[in-house]
């Protein structure tokens, strides 16, 4: 599997899931166009992260805390973000585009701590 292939299960996995909730409380907030298109790409950025932290957390996890066992990906021969790109990297990667979700959220005129926060605590979860 290619990096764009691994991209675009990402996208449409928990991406898509997140981009939905986020949508439909933008759109019941009186959300602009503008501010749609922006909501969409923070979501983006928050289901790439969460998927790339989850790939981090099979490799360096603990079982006991995931309740799942560490390195199946590994085992079951899966191609994963790290696979790709590497430990560090991957480590990088999820911590920049956290940060670009939180710089996209704080541009829109609403203010709301409570999802910087929550976005953070997505992408660098235990488990």
């Amino acid at each position: 599997m290619s990096g764009d292939q691994l991209h675009f299960v990402y996208e449409n996995k928990t991406g898509a899931l997140i981009e939905a909730s986020m949508m439909i409380g933008a759109v019941l907030a009186g959300a602009t166009e503008d501010e749609l298109k922006q909501v969409e790409m923070i979501a983006s950025d928050i289901g790439l992260a969460f998927q790339i932290q989850d790939d981090l957390l099979d490799i360096l996890g603990d079982s006991a805390v995931l309740g799942k066992p560490v390195c199946s990906d590994e085992e079951n021969g899966k191609v994963t973000y790290v696979t790709i790109h590497g430990l560090e990297e991957s480590k990088k990667d999820v911590a920049e585009i956290s940060r670009r979700a939180v710089t996209r959220l704080d541009q829109l005129p609403y203010k709301n701590e409570f999802l910087d926060e929550l976005i953070l605590e997505l992408v660098n979860r235990k488990k």
